[in-house]
C-alpha cells in the first residue's frame, strides 16, 4: 500500500470473502443436518437458534438521473426581475447506475435472517422470506418486494441452510 492509500483509505472493497465457518458445520449442512452455532454477536429470543454465520458483502444499486443535451433560444428581459425564456432543449434523459457493496456478518437462526453491517443493514423474518435464489457465489433474498443480492463463499450453503429451516418449521 502507498502513503496516501494509508493515509486516506481505500474506497475499494475487496471481492474476497475469507470463511469464518466452520468446515464441520458447512460438512453437517451437506449431509442435511442444520448446525446449531453459539454467538454473542446478535440477540436472540428464547428457543432462537443459530445455524449460519459468514462473512457477506451486501450488494445495493444506485440509480442517479439526469439530463444530457443541448438547448437553443433567446431570453427577454421584461422587467428588473422577470425574464421570458424563448427556446426548447433536446435533452435525452441518462440513468448512471452505481454499485454500493457494503461488508457485514449475515446470521441465518431457526426465525431470522440478519445482515450486520455499519449500513444498509437488515433484521427479516424467515416467515416473510418469498425467495431464495442461490448462484455460485451470491445468493438473493427476497422478503415481499424487496430483495437483497449478497455476495458469499457459496449461495448454494445458505439456500440449504434456509431450506431446511422452512422444512423444519
Amino acid at each position: 500500500m502507498g502513503f496516501f492509500s494509508d493515509l486516506f483509505g481505500n474506497n475499494q472493497i475487496s471481492d474476497n470473502i475469507p470463511a469464518i465457518m466452520p468446515t464441520g458445520a458447512i460438512d453437517q449442512i451437506n449431509r442435511g443436518i442444520l448446525p446449531v452455532m453459539n454467538t454473542d454477536k446478535i440477540l436472540m429470543t428464547k428457543g432462537e437458534k443459530c445455524h449460519f454465520a459468514e462473512r457477506a458483502i451486501l450488494i445495493t444499486e444506485k440509480v442517479s438521473k439526469y439530463y444530457e443535451g443541448r438547448s437553443n433560444g433567446y431570453s427577454v428581459k421584461l422587467t428588473k426581475h422577470v425574464t421570458y425564456r424563448i427556446g426548447r432543449n433536446k435533452g435525452v434523459p441518462v440513468e448512471d447506475v452505481t454499485q454500493i457493496k457494503t461488508k457485514g456478518l449475515i446470521y441465518v437462526t431457526s426465525k431470522r435472517i440478519i445482515f450486520v453491517a455499519d449500513k444498509n443493514a437488515f433484521d427479516k423474518k424467515c416467515s416473510t422470506l418469498t425467495a431464495c435464489v442461490p448462484y455460485s457465489n451470491v445468493v438473493k433474498l427476497q422478503f415481499g418486494t424487496k430483495t437483497f443480492t449478497l455476495m458469499v463463499l457459496d449461495g448454494r450453503i445458505i439456500n440449504d441452510v434456509v431450506n431446511m429451516i422452512v422444512a423444519n418449521s
